[in-house]
């Protein structure tokens, strides 16, 4: 459906733009405010970073509380009478 398409490449553009746009906007923001800040680099924005950053987190917020629970094995051995009976 080439609506669908539109939608979704509308959407990339727009992360894309607000992305590099806020990008730019607060490294130069920081850089005013803070010495030495300038030796850092950028402080990277994107729509999608903090949905992502929020499955990272909820990921290792459950591997940290994990606690390990006793499971059982089952072995089962079948034999078969000549007649193919059990």
């Amino acid at each position: 459906n080439e609506n669908f398409v539109q939608a979704v490449q509308a959407r990339s553009e727009h992360d894309l733009r607000v992305g590099a746009a806020f990008t730019r906007f607060q490294t130069l923001r920081l850089q005013k405010k803070f010495d030495g800040f300038c030796d850092r680099g950028v402080i990277s924005y994107g729509p999608c970073q903090f949905p992502t950053l929020g499955f990272v987190v909820e990921r290792w917020a459950r591997i940290e509380t994990f606690i390990p629970e006793d499971f059982w094995f089952l072995e089962m051995t079948i034999q078969l009478n000549e007649d193919g009976s059990v």
